[in-house]
C-alpha cells in the first residue's frame, strides 16, 4: 500500500506596521531589510503628514506588491502618543498574516531576524518578543524592545486597537501579562539608527506612571540606566523626571495599571527576599 504524501507546511507571513514621520534619509533602508528576510513579509506604513521624500519613497516601494501605506492627512504637533494613532489607522489595510511586527522607520533587520525570532517564541510558547539594540547587554534587558516586537496573530487581535495613549508600547507587554501569555526578548541584534533625545526618554517614564509602575521601579529603572545602558546620565534623568511630572499632574493611569502596580510590587519583593535569603547565607560562613 502506498504512503500517502506528507501535508505541505504552510509557509508564515509577517505583516510589519511602521509609523512615520519625514522619514526620508532611513525609512528605504528599513523596509529593504524587512522584504530581504528570510520568512514572507510584508510592511505597512503610516505616513504622519511627512513633508520630506517619504511618500516618495513609499510610492516607489509599493511597486513591490509587498508595500503598502496610508497618510494622517493633517500636519499635527509631534507627540508620542500619536503613535498608536497611526497604528490603528493601518488595522484597516492589514492582510491577513501569522505575526505582527511594529518597527520604526529607522531599524535596520539582518535577514535571519524574524525566523530565529519566530523559532525561539515557538519553542517558548511566547507571544509577544523582540530582539535588542545591544547583544552585549541583553543579560540587562527585561522587557521586549518597542521595534522589531513581533507579536501572534491572535494576541495581536486581542490587543487591538491600542490605547491613544503615550503608554501604549509598555502597555501591549503588560496586557500581554495580564491576559496569561508569555514575552520575552531575546540576543538578536539588530541596528536602530536615531539616537534618544531627552525628551524621548522622558516619555518613558510618564509611560511608566500611567502603566502603574511604582514610582521606586523607575527610581531603580534609572539607576540602573545610569550604570549599564547607553542612555547616558542626562536621558536617564529624563526617565525619573518624566515619571514625577505624571505624578504631579496625577494623569489618567491606562486599564492595566492595578495589575502592573502589583506585578512590580511582587517583583521587588522577591528580589528583597533573594537579598535578605544571600545575606543570611553569607553570615553563617562569619
Amino acid at each position: 500500500m502506498a504512503q500517502g504524501k506528507e501535508p505541505m507546511k504552510k509557509e508564515l507571513n509577517v505583516t510589519v506596521l511602521i509609523p512615520c514621520r519625514d522619514g526620508g534619509p532611513t525609512l528605504r533602508t528599513t523596509i529593504e531589510s524587512l522584504l530581504n528576510q528570510t520568512v514572507k513579509t510584508s510592511v505597512a506604513v503610516a505616513d504622519d503628514a511627512s513633508l520630506d521624500d517619504t511618500p516618495i519613497i513609499l510610492k516607489e516601494l509599493s511597486k513591490t506588491g509587498r508595500v503598502q501605506s496610508i497618510r494622517y492627512p493633517k500636519r499635527e504637533p509631534k507627540n508620542y502618543a500619536r503613535v498608536p494613532v497611526l497604528l490603528n489607522m493601518l488595522l484597516n489595510i492589514l492582510s491577513p498574516a501569522d505575526f505582527y511586527m511594529i518597527s520604526g522607520d529607522d531599524c535596520i533587520y539582518p535577514p535571519e531576524y524574524l525566523a530565529k525570532l519566530i523559532s525561539f517564541m515557538r519553542n517558548d510558547n511566547v507571544d509577544l518578543a523582540s530582539g535588542c539594540h545591544d547583544a552585549k547587554n541583553y543579560k540587562h534587558l527585561t522587557l521586549p524592545s518597542g521595534s522589531g516586537r513581533l507579536v501572534t496573530a491572535t494576541l495581536f487581535k486581542r490587543i487591538t486597537p491600542l490605547p491613544s495613549s503615550i503608554g501604549w508600547e509598555s502597555w501591549m507587554i503588560y496586557k500581554a501579562l495580564y491576559l496569561g501569555r508569555r514575552v520575552s526578548v531575546y540576543p538578536i541584534e539588530f541596528k536602530h539608527s536615531r539616537k534618544y533625545s531627552v525628551k524621548s526618554t522622558w516619555t518613558f517614564g510618564q509611560s511608566s506612571y500611567v502603566n502603574g509602575v511604582p514610582l521606586i521601579f523607575t527610581l531603580l529603572r534609572t539607576i540602573k540606566n545610569v550604570t549599564v545602558s547607553d542612555l547616558g546620565f542626562i536621558n536617564s534623568l529624563a526617565v525619573l523626571l518624566g515619571h514625577i511630572e505624571y505624578y504631579i499632574r496625577k494623569v489618567e493611569k491606562l486599564d492595566t495599571a492595578p495589575f502592573t502596580r502589583e506585578l512590580q510590587l511582587q517583583r521587588l519583593r522577591k528580589s528583597i527576599a533573594s537579598i535578605l535569603g544571600l545575606q543570611r547565607d553569607l553570615s553563617s560562613y562569619g
